[in-house]
């Protein structure tokens, strides 16, 4: 992991806790902390001051895979007891500095890696295999370009994602090969179609068709918002990170969907 030299002294006074993001560390505290990320340094007469101590730790580790292990291990929330809202403090600081070099926290279950938000979009035309964990590797590729405050690339990729998933249905239950013309609502009213999930409001409960129908709702608003808000065209809609995050968490939840009623439909072979 290399970054840029004007931010090494930002990191190396943010994490010896000279900031106001994170705790004070004393330099014993610092010499330990480094230590666990693999140096092998003893506090004693001599020692530099705190923040130009830690400072030499990062420039030390810049452009090897230690300085990686640093960023994640200094976020790891047993460190702070599990307080969220001041992880989410240091984590947003420390995204703030190395963004610009291409790199960004991705939280993963309940812990934190580093991750390249530089990713380029999905296309079509080159997915292979669809399946959860294609799913979830786009969503750190959406919440990567969110970090970013790229909300417009985050709402494109969510789209061109979603309109991947539908193709591969289609081409997989129907046994032909379709072109995307771009029309999202198409695709997904062949792909309920051949999936038999357009159902009509007599044949299943309220409360099932109601969340069914809701689908439909997030197909024609993905639809608008990647047209109005997406990096695909101009931008007619000033969007903001709620913004963008509702259409990604929207977008991945229609597509696990319908991953999971292909996967039910090809084991029972119906």
């Amino acid at each position: 992991m290399k970054i840029s030299n004007k931010i090494t002294k930002q990191l190396g006074t943010l994490i010896a806790g000279d900031t106001s993001t994170a705790p004070y560390l004393s330099g014993p505290q610092l010499v330990d902390f480094y230590n666990e990320c693999g140096f092998d340094d003893i506090y004693g007469e001599g020692f530099p001051s705190r923040w130009k101590y830690s400072t030499e730790k990062i420039i030390e580790s810049n452009g090897t895979p230690r300085l990686k292990k640093i960023l994640e291990e200094f976020v790891d929330p047993r460190r702070y007891g599990g307080n969220e809202e001041q992880i989410d403090k240091i984590v947003s600081d420390i995204n703030q500095l190395i963004k610009f070099d291409g790199f960004g926290l991705i939280k993963k279950g309940d812990m934190y890696n580093i991750s390249d938000i530089n990713g380029n979009l999905i296309e079509a035309e080159m997915v292979i295999a669809i399946g959860h964990e294609f799913i979830e590797e786009q969503i750190d590729k959406c919440q990567q370009k969110i970090i970013a405050n790229d909300f417009n690339g985050a709402i494109t990729n969510a789209r061109t994602l979603c309109e991947a998933i539908l193709i591969h249905v289609i081409e997989t239950t129907e046994m032909t090969e379709i072109k995307n013309d771009g029309k999202i609502d198409n695709l997904w009213a062949r792909t309920k179609k051949t999936l038999k999930i357009d159902l009509k409001k007599d044949e299943i409960p309220d409360f099932v068709f109601q969340i069914l129908s809701g689908l439909d709702t997030t197909i024609n608003g993905l639809a608008g918002m990647s047209n109005n808000a997406g990096d695909r065209h101009a931008n007619k809609f000033n969007t903001k990170r709620h913004h963008a995050k509702l259409a990604v968490n929207a977008t991945m939840t229609l597509c696990e969907f319908i991953i999971d009623v292909l996967n039910r439909r090809n084991e029972s072979g119906k």
